[in-house]
């Protein structure tokens, strides 16, 4: 499927803190600690906005990394969520730091939520 859906149903990860951030070379993985588990695994884009607007981390290709900054999300609360269909969805935590995902790819998957079985 191609572009975020209007009607993606976030409700699952509102008041969810997140557990574990996991890297791979083509995917990261944010994990949810909830009454039933939940994750996002993005091989697209995301960023990282800071509560003043400047985005603090992005995706890139790790040999043009020098470090990761999205650890400022770990064990922080989900505390609103908004889907900006087809581009994006993005979810807002406690620190006032959102995390943004995005779908710019007509190809290839650029995200997979769980529980939902959701794939785009």
């Amino acid at each position: 499927m191609y572009g975020v859906p209007k009607d993606l149903d976030l409700t699952a990860f509102q008041g969810s803190s997140l557990e574990t951030i996991s890297l791979g070379p083509f995917i990261i993985y944010f994990r949810f600690a909830a009454v039933k588990p939940t994750g996002i695994g993005v091989e697209g884009d995301w960023e990282l906005v800071a509560p003043d607007g400047t985005v603090v981390d992005r995706q890139m290709e790790p040999s043009k990394r020098d470090a990761y900054r999205i650890h400022v999300l770990l064990n922080r609360t989900v505390v609103e969520t908004e889907v900006a269909a087809p581009e994006s969805f993005s979810l807002q935590f406690d620190n006032c730091f959102t995390l943004r995902i995005f779908d710019h790819s007509t190809q290839y998957e650029s995200f997979e939520i769980q529980p939902g079985d959701v794939h785009v």
